[in-house]
């Protein structure tokens, strides 16, 4: 058994050992990214597609489904695997690490894309309400739901809007090297 020192390992004013999550410690290392969407005022499903590095780039993405809020209706998120899809906005994600020169290995992610869901469902939840105006909620974050997803796949994920809403979605991963 390895004996490893505490040394380095504590908060400075309190003394006690500090812990970091890994979704921390991958944001310290370079390899967690975000992409920030706002739909504006939807009421129809709307889309948002990504396209997963290929095997040869040797990262594996770690999804940490979905940080989103609804302005004013419910809003029900549904992610599929293996769809086709085309257009949209590119959108580029960040790295969370804003020291790091580390880039997403994503080969394609846009909002607004046009697409015809028809693959596995993988996750479902919705989000806001349809009931009274001054009880709505309107958030909602899947952080503890991680998801492995497949190499050099196509993912799509559909908002439907109970009515006109707009919403604001976070959403965030890792890029593990090998990390199935």
């Amino acid at each position: 058994m390895t004996r490893r020192s505490l040394e380095g390992q504590q908060d400075r004013f309190t003394g006690m050992q500090c812990v970091v999550q890994s979704d921390h410690a991958y944001i310290h290392d370079g390899l967690g990214f975000t992409a920030i969407i706002d739909t504006g005022s939807i009421s129809a499903a709307y889309d948002i597609a990504f396209t997963t590095p290929s095997v040869a780039s040797g990262k594996y993405i770690h999804w940490r489904p979905i940080g989103i809020t609804s302005s004013a209706e419910y809003v029900q998120v549904v992610t599929y695997e293996g769809d086709s899809f085309s257009s949209g906005t590119t959108v580029t994600p960040i790295n969370r690490n804003r020291n790091s020169t580390n880039t997403s290995t994503m080969q394609a992610f846009v909002k607004n894309a046009t697409a015809t869901p028809t693959g596995t469902q993988i996750d479902i939840f919705g989000v806001g309400s349809t009931g009274n105006p001054t009880s709505r909620s309107g958030g909602a974050d899947g952080s503890l739901d991680e998801i492995v997803l497949k190499p050099n796949t196509n993912y799509v994920i559909t908002l439907t809007p109970a009515g006109a809403t707009s919403c604001t979605l976070k959403l965030f991963w890792y890029e593990e090297e090998n990390g199935q």
